[in-house]
């Protein structure tokens, strides 16, 4: 029997509870051991161990955390923004971190995490990262086809987002939206796209001009209040939703705003939202692929559209989706139904057009969650990595894209040439 590691988590929101705590409490035993939480808000931390009726220690001090669990890893699930802070503390610690993605929020962060990995490697520390896309069983059958040549050399790629008007709308209560938070939907949301793009794709991005604006939330709402949770304008709103009538949801964010003031039904139409809701980027890879994406976090319904096109045919990838966690039905955050879905492919030389069957998946992310768990936490600690675990380079590059995007929005669409971000991040 291999040797059980010990490991920590910080953050203990919706998303790790479901992603992280219990799954390494309850479906990997023989291979790890949970011996420490942090967060910097108590009463959350103490919801979810209530939760789970089990006493894991609790931290609010990360160095604490550190020298008295003795962890062998650390599992890095906490705002967005703060993850390069934690994950170069761990670095440094010479320990291995397992990161939510994305592993940063701009190149600046990006850098310095690169630097902290090459100082401290002599340690035996590293970073993984939790693209959890590479695990979707539509996209691993895009990958086999990709890989055996059935649409020969790719030569462009349309991919559209398509986040409904719940899920889309989730990201405008929370602290995603503030950019200095989240990096925006082009990095929180669009970095699991960037990164599948790049893995089907094989190769970097090097050029990139994008657009993007506010088009629905903020300021463009009708009528605005502090929050869906007494507003006067519940009634007419087609966005409010009543958060708290899940037990689990009222403790872990209604009660533990007492601790740092964080609400988590905000009004989708405070002007103070600075992200965007609508986004679209072209941008090049080195190899000659051209790609255009597109978000739309108000959308009528769920899913996305994905094309690639080849030399010798097409791929084509239709899926549509539910998201009951965005209403208040689930703290899970990423648990979706697929509704429907179809990947045709077309044969350019025949005109033949094929249905490539999909695998029925239950779980968060369309059981893609479950198959990067097993990656990461079901194998011996040292075990090679497999194709679709994520190392840090890799993880970079799928946030450099949508940095890149979100400096040309800025910018007024100019075209950006995304490798030199890194340099320019490293500047400072």
């Amino acid at each position: 029997m291999s040797e059980r590691k010990r490991y920590v988590i910080a953050g203990t929101g919706g998303r790790a509870l479901y992603m992280f705590v219990k799954p390494l409490l309850k479906d990997f035993p023989q291979y790890c051991e949970l011996v420490g939480l942090f967060d910097h808000n108590p009463m959350r931390m103490k919801a979810t161990t209530d939760h789970i009726g089990v006493a894991v220690p609790s931290y609010t001090d990360f160095d604490q955390m550190l020298a008295e669990a003795k962890p062998d890893a650390v599992v890095v699930a906490t705002r967005d923004s703060t993850h390069a802070e934690y994950i170069i503390r761990t670095l440094a610690a010479g320990k291995r971190v397992i990161a939510e993605k994305p592993v940063a929020t701009d190149a600046k962060q990006l850098s310095e995490i690169l630097r902290a990995a090459e100082r401290y490697k002599s340690t035996g520390a590293r970073c993984l990262v939790t693209h959890n896309m590479r695990y979707g069983v539509s996209i691993t059958e895009m990958k086999r086809l990709i890989d055996e040549g059935a649409i020969g050399t790719i030569k462009s790629v349309n991919f559209h987002e398509n986040l409904n008007r719940s899920h889309g709308a989730d990201y405008f209560r929370r602290w995603h939206r503030r950019k200095e938070n989240s990096g925006g939907l082009l990095i929180h949301k669009a970095s699991h796209h960037f990164d599948a793009l790049n893995w089907l794709i094989g190769s970097t991005p090097v050029e990139l001009a994008a657009q993007g604006g506010l088009m629905m939330y903020g300021a463009s709402g009708p009528f605005r209040s502090e929050r869906c949770l007494g507003c006067p304008h519940a009634s007419k709103c087609d966005f409010y939703v009543d958060f708290w009538k899940n037990d689990l949801n009222r403790a872990m964010y209604k009660d533990a705003e007492k601790a740092d003031g964080y609400i988590r039904d905000a009004c989708v139409f405070d002007p103070s939202i600075n992200i965007e809701d609508q986004a679209s980027v072209f941008y090049t890879y080195a190899n000659g692929v051209q790609v255009t994406y597109s978000l739309t976090a108000f959308a009528t319904y769920e899913g996305w559209h994905i094309q690639f096109e080849g030399t010798k045919g097409r791929l084509e990838l239709k899926e549509m989706q539910a998201t009951p966690f965005a209403t208040g039905e689930s703290v899970a955050h990423g648990l979706t139904t697929v509704l429907g879905q179809s990947l045709l492919h077309f044969d350019a030389k025949s005109g033949q057009v094929r249905t490539i069957p999909i695998a029925e998946s239950e779980g968060t992310h369309g059981g893609a969650d479950d198959g990067l768990l097993k990656d990461f936490f079901g194998r011996p600690f040292d075990a090679p990595l497999t194709n679709r675990m994520a190392p840090l380079e890799q993880a970079v590059q799928a946030v450099l894209i949508g940095h890149a995007a979100n400096v040309s929005i800025a910018n007024g669409s100019k075209r950006v040439n995304v490798q030199s971000l890194l340099a320019d991040g490293a500047k400072g």
